[in-house]
């Protein structure tokens, strides 16, 4: 009966440590899939658990990408009709806040815009510190940032030109 019972709690602490080790991203991974959109630098912050990816990154420019597979829009009804097809899309909004184009896109259409504020507000606060969650605020209200969309990856990138820092955010939403 002993022995039962410390096979069992064998067993428990086994799937817990396993639990812990699953993640949804990897580094390099988030890096290969960045690096075609952006001129990427050094990584300053990255945390990925099973159900969220938190990582901030220094660029080397606050420019994005001139080719690659990433669309980049000047109006809302385009980057929606893209969205809707699955492509990830780069709004270039003069004036606009990322946050301000997720309410547009939440107007024209629920469903997307839903999906780009679950990705901060959802799962993937769980992998922030509460001083990027200030960073990712300040950068989802600035004019400065520009805010791409990955609805096949669910994946959430804001490039805050000024500072040359991109925020990368994913939920398992």
């Amino acid at each position: 009966m002993a022995q039962r019972f410390g096979q069992v709690m064998a067993l428990v602490a086994l799937t817990a440590l396993l639990a812990g080790c699953f993640r949804l991203d990897t580094e390099a991974g988030v890096r290969a899939q960045l690096r075609t959109w952006l001129f990427l630098a050094q990584t300053r912050h990255f945390t990925s658990r099973s159900t969220c990816t938190a990582a901030i990154f220094e660029t080397i420019s606050g420019e994005l990408r001139g080719s690659g597979p990433l669309r980049r829009v000047a109006d809302l009804d385009s980057g929606q009709r893209l969205l809707a097809k699955g492509h990830a899309v780069a709004f270039e909004l003069p004036g606009l806040t990322p946050n301000m184009v997720s309410e547009a896109l939440m107007s024209v259409n629920l469903s997307e815009g839903l999906g780009l504020i679950s990705s901060f507000v959802g799962p993937s606060q769980a992998c922030m510190t509460e001083a990027f969650q200030n960073d990712v605020y300040l950068a989802l209200m600035s004019p400065d940032t520009v805010m791409i969309y990955d609805p096949s990856h669910n994946a959430l990138v804001l490039l805050h030109r000024p500072s040359q820092i991109a925020f990368f955010l994913r939920g398992n939403v």
